[in-house]
């Protein structure tokens, strides 16, 4: 009672408080909610085998359509390369937008996802993939799917293998291995694909799409047969000392090979996993800095803010504190007294802050359509403010603690 007292007679100081700590939460709850989704995508593994895999890219043919055979060719030009360990043509590569699918699918369950899809032959190997159940793609599976550009000969079931992630999402129980997926072309595509193995990691290449969880939205797909594609990508596991000398060389050997055939004026793309990572999470790193710029300056100017307005505070009540002191109040109870004060204002402050950040929320999904705030974001960004505001009162609380009751008394 005694401390509702105290900030009843000084309204104006505890207002000031209240007003900034509102403004903050509203801010910062939202901020460090986009800078949690921007972050995450950068620190989840992506299954690739560091330093050894390279990525061509933007082979065009010039009239129209690759063959069969020229995609062979080129691989077997790869293949004859020392230091180079495995090549697999593919449509979707790792961190680049060209040539990509995603495939609809639907559980048992009836849960959803639409995960990147990886077409190709000896993905796993290539690229490096844990397998951590289940299988690699065999001679039969290739045999019996004629790929994304036919009918599948035989059996109507397509294998195919998930990320751990994806296995998780779609079969919360555990038991992904051997079940049937449903595909999105209706009734009759029911258990269209047959999951056959599981692999720890891989980055899905809608890079757009990493936010929620998606980060390792991924399905393997088997294909041996590109003929029909208008831009062929391959994909290129090297020995690690030789890498960076066969990105040259890869390059040559396609030129060499295919150089007649590739569109005028398109050069072929030969870059190194990570270089090509990277540049694809640029914009995404510009974010992270952008918005733990802002989280910092808010931290701060509440930091200041609070701090100022208490010791101005103090100074005010500086023969209130000295009479307390005479009394016999001693400095762990003055310093109490003030450090309670804060808290009470910072909670006020609160819980007008919380549904303003809610409400900031709601403009920034109509105008930006960025993802709804959850809920448990407003607790953290709560007890971050009340922390801020326990510091920040800790100094000018210990200096009223210490005014001696004589040179207290003496002021008028």
């Amino acid at each position: 009672m005694q401390t509702l007292s105290m900030l009843r007679r000084s309204p104006l100081m505890p207002l000031l408080v209240i007003v900034q700590v509102a403004l903050a939460s509203a801010i910062l709850a939202n901020v460090l909610f986009l800078l949690a989704q921007q972050t995450a995508p950068l620190l989840v593994h992506d299954g690739i085998a560091p330093g050894q895999v390279l990525l061509v890219d933007q082979l065009i043919q010039d009239k129209g359509r690759w063959t069969q055979a020229q995609v062979q060719d080129g691989a077997r030009a790869m293949r004859s390369l020392p230091g180079v360990q495995a090549v697999s043509p593919t449509m979707g590569l790792p961190a680049r937008a060209a040539m990509t699918f995603t495939i609809p699918l639907r559980s048992a369950a009836g849960i959803t996802a639409e995960p990147s899809g990886f077409a190709g032959d000896g993905l796993v190997g290539t690229l490096g993939l844990q397998l951590v159940e289940g299988r690699d793609f065999n001679d039969d599976d290739y045999a019996g799917n004629a790929g994304l550009f036919g009918k599948s000969a035989g059996a109507h079931q397509i294998p195919v293998i998930l990320t751990a992630a994806l296995a998780r999402h779609l079969f919360p129980d555990g038991h992904a291995l051997g079940a049937q997926l449903q595909g999105n072309d209706g009734p009759d595509d029911e258990g269209r694909y047959l999951v056959v193995g599981v692999v720890a990691h891989l980055l899905r290449h809608q890079m757009d799409e990493l936010d929620d969880g998606r980060s390792e939205f991924s399905l393997l797909y088997p294909q041996r047969r590109f003929d029909g594609v208008p831009i062929l990508a391959y994909a290129v596991r090297t020995d690690p000392r030789r890498r960076d000398a066969l990105q040259v060389q890869v390059g040559d050997a396609l030129r060499r090979q295919l150089g007649t055939f590739q569109a005028e004026g398109v050069p072929i793309q030969v870059a190194a996993y990570e270089e090509v990572r990277a540049e694809a999470f640029r914009t995404r790193r510009a974010a992270v800095w952008l918005l733990g710029t802002v989280c910092t300056v808010v931290v701060l100017i509440t930091l200041l803010g609070i701090a100022s307005v208490s010791a101005y505070w103090v100074e005010q009540r500086i023969r209130q504190i000295g009479i307390r002191r005479a009394l016999g109040a001693t400095r762990a109870q003055v310093q109490r007294q003030f450090q309670l004060e804060n808290l009470l204002v910072v909670v006020v402050g609160l819980l007008a802050g919380l549904p303003l950040a809610l409400a900031v929320n709601q403009l920034l999904m109509q105008a930006y359509e960025l993802t709804r705030l959850p809920l448990s974001w407003l607790p953290l960004g709560a007890l971050i403010l009340l922390a801020l505001g326990q510091l920040a009162v800790f100094g000018p609380a210990r200096r009223a603690a210490r005014i001696a009751p004589a040179v207290a008394t003496r002021i008028a």
